[in-house]
């Protein structure tokens, strides 16, 4: 099955220039492009996700918000999602909810892309 990394990004403008923004807050502001990112990525196909948490310093209930509907939208096709190098604090966030029971979590983009062979 193919396969994705997937770094959360907002698409900003800088002196007339469409620029891509890592996001550094998973929270309900960005929730929607997110989602919206997940769905453009997936395109409609099944495959194996992996979403890179590795800039990630905060996250709320809407950042666990938007990656459970990105979950729930990957495996409706047929594939699955994990979460890649979460910070310790992310980390404790997604244990705490119990998000790490529904999805993977690899400690670094190696380990997603070796759990792959």
């Amino acid at each position: 099955m193919e396969h994705l990394v997937l770094v959360p990004a907002t698409q900003e403008v800088f002196a007339g220039e469409p620029l891509s923004v890592p996001v550094t807050r998973l929270d309900g502001t960005v929730a929607p492009q997110i989602k919206d990112l997940c769905i453009e990525a997936v395109a409609g196909r099944p495959l194996i996700l992996g979403i890179d948490l590795s800039r990630v310093e905060f996250m709320d209930s809407g950042g666990l918000g938007a990656l459970l509907a990105c979950r729930k939208h990957v495996t409706a096709l047929g594939g699955s999602l994990g979460l890649i190098a979460p910070r310790p604090l992310i980390l404790r966030v997604i244990e705490a909810t119990g998000f790490d029971k529904v999805m993977p979590i690899y400690a670094s983009r190696a380990d997603f892309e070796a759990s792959l062979t």
